[in-house]
């Protein structure tokens, strides 16, 4: 009996039966986790594909032909399992493929290909394929442009690196303003051709938008490898990538000196850039080289015959110290020159900038001084204005008799005679008057204008003005203590005041550094010294 009761509680029994999996004997690729050790790695997936079969040969190394970049080792995929491997079969097949005239058709796909085309797209896409081959760009999906760029990537045996580029870069050029998208994976995919083929950078090709492709790209020492290719806007893009000073946002960057600026600022940086580049002296202040490992044509359909690995040992100047601290200062100083040429009289403070770079600098501006003061001397007023100037005569005594002779018998003429002996006799009495009526009117502007006169600042602030005048940065940092305001603030308040009242800053640098604008400093003295009579 009690083993029936057993038997009852028997759950698997009560089960059915397993069968038995019989395991496959494919050899598919086995996913593993890898874990990513340095951060500085490229931010893909940590699952990785570990293929059984590879091929350690299929290996090159080369010296890249740019001393930003020293080296390229590229390893090759040669995989047992190629995902897109109809796609380039396709893409052989159809690759000489062309059709008539037709109409545009709407295609859309993630990872467009050939075989999600129906009839109408196919035809259309042959059509506009021709076109562009024919340097003809006419209206077309985002789809069908990303199709063109996998043939491209995908076909190095059809289409020589050479020829790719050009390719590319046309088909960026034509359609980046209607495919805005096609930025962030052109910057990655250009580079990743240049690099595998042992390309240069097409600088000059993409300089006019190669400021957006900066900010997008991942590795930005590629495409600023050649600054002597680099019109404004890649100079442009070399100061914001090495300065930690904006001059955009400066004070006098925009409204009517905005073009006197873009035209100058980068004028006289591109010189000194050159000379960096030229005589070697980024390359002698940066660090050790740095490796950066990544797969090829990311996000793109890529066949396992041409995708690969990229290993780029590069001179990773951006993180320079010393380089940094020259090009900003370097901004500021021209920023300096060029205020001196539109005549404001501010300047930015500029520390520890080597002679040699100045003298560059100036050997810009030069010329442009000399010709704004030829300019200055030339200026003539209009010949209208001339008719009113006094004639240049030499002073005569006799003249001026004549001339207070002549001006009584007017009087006498004009006047009675009894308005004038009036006159006469009041002449002091008037003066007195008028002198007291001046000495009242000068008591009311100094009672009701020393409000204006402190620019409506108070003697806490006053205070600090004088003690960085005086270079006291204890008695300041006392100052600011004591009335519970950080120095920053004071500096702001004081700041804005004389901007309003004066026309400018009168306070620069940073704390236990600020310093009074050396063009300013006689103005503030003497600012000083009428508020504290």
């Amino acid at each position: 009996m009690s083993k029936e009761k057993d038997d009852f509680w028997d759950i698997e029994k009560l089960l059915p039966k397993k069968r038995k999996i019989v395991s496959s004997f494919s050899s598919s690729p086995k996913s593993v986790e890898y874990t990513l050790g340095d951060k500085e790695e490229q931010k893909e997936d940590n699952r990785l594909t570990v293929f059984d079969s590879k091929d350690e040969s299929n290996v090159r190394t080369y010296n890249y032909d740019r001393w930003i970049i020293k080296s390229v080792t590229v390893t090759g995929f040669q995989d047992k399992y190629d995902f897109y491997g109809n796609f380039r079969k396709a893409a052989l097949v159809y690759y000489d493929f062309k059709t008539s005239k037709c109409e545009f058709v709407h295609f859309y796909s993630y990872m467009p290909q050939y075989s999600q085309f129906n009839s109408e797209q196919k035809r259309f896409y042959f059509y506009w394929r021709d076109c562009v081959r024919r340097k003809k760009y006419i209206k077309t999906d985002y789809s069908y442009v990303l199709l063109y760029i996998y043939e491209i990537l995908n076909l190095p045996d059809k289409i020589p690196a050479e020829a790719g580029v050009e390719i590319l870069i046309d088909i960026w050029r034509a359609y980046r303003k209607d495919f805005p998208n096609i930025d962030a994976c052109m910057s990655l995919w250009l580079q990743d051709y240049c690099l595998i083929y042992n390309l240069p950078c097409p600088t000059e090709k993409i300089s006019d938008f190669i400021f957006e492709i900066i900010g997008l790209s991942e590795f930005k020492e590629f495409y600023l490898a050649d600054a002597r290719c680099m019109g404004d806007r890649g100079v442009d893009a070399m100061i914001a990538y090495l300065s930690d000073y904006d001059w955009r946002q400066g004070r006098y960057a925009g409204g009517e000196s905005r073009d006197a600026y873009e035209k100058h600022l980068l004028g006289a940086m591109k010189l000194l850039l050159e000379h960096l580049w030229s005589d070697g002296d980024i390359a002698n202040n940066t660090s050790e080289n740095a490796v950066l490992t990544r797969n090829a044509f990311r996000n793109s359909l890529c066949t396992h015959s041409v995708k690969c690995r990229l290993d780029i040992e590069y001179v990773p100047f951006s993180t320079a110290d010393d380089i940094r601290h020259s090009v900003t200062a370097a901004v500021r100083y021209t920023e300096n020159k060029l205020r001196a040429l539109i005549g404001v009289k501010s300047r930015l403070a500029v520390k520890d900038l080597p002679d040699k770079y100045k003298k560059i600098i100036d050997s810009y501006f030069a010329d442009k001084f000399e010709r704004h003061e030829r300019e200055r001397k030339k200026a003539a007023l209009p010949e209208y204005e001339k008719q009113y100037d006094a004639q240049s005569t030499e002073l005569s005594l006799e003249g001026a008799d004549e001339i207070e002779r002549l001006s009584w018998i007017t009087t006498a003429r004009l006047v009675p005679e009894e308005d004038i002996a009036f006159s006469n006799d009041s002449a002091s009495t008037v003066e007195i008057e008028n002198t007291d009526e001046r000495k009242s009117e000068k008591t009311d502007e100094l009672s009701l204008g020393i409000g204006a006169l402190t620019y409506g600042l108070s003697k806490t602030e006053i205070a600090f003005v004088k003690a960085i005048l005086s270079f006291d940065y204890d008695e300041a940092e006392r100052i600011s203590a004591q009335s519970s305001t950080l120095d920053e603030i004071l500096v702001e308040k004081i700041n804005e005041a004389f901007a309003d009242n004066f026309g400018d800053v009168i306070i620069e640098g940073s704390s236990r550094e600020f310093n009074i604008i050396e063009d300013y400093k006689e103005d503030v003295e003497e600012w000083l010294s009428k508020i504290t009579k």
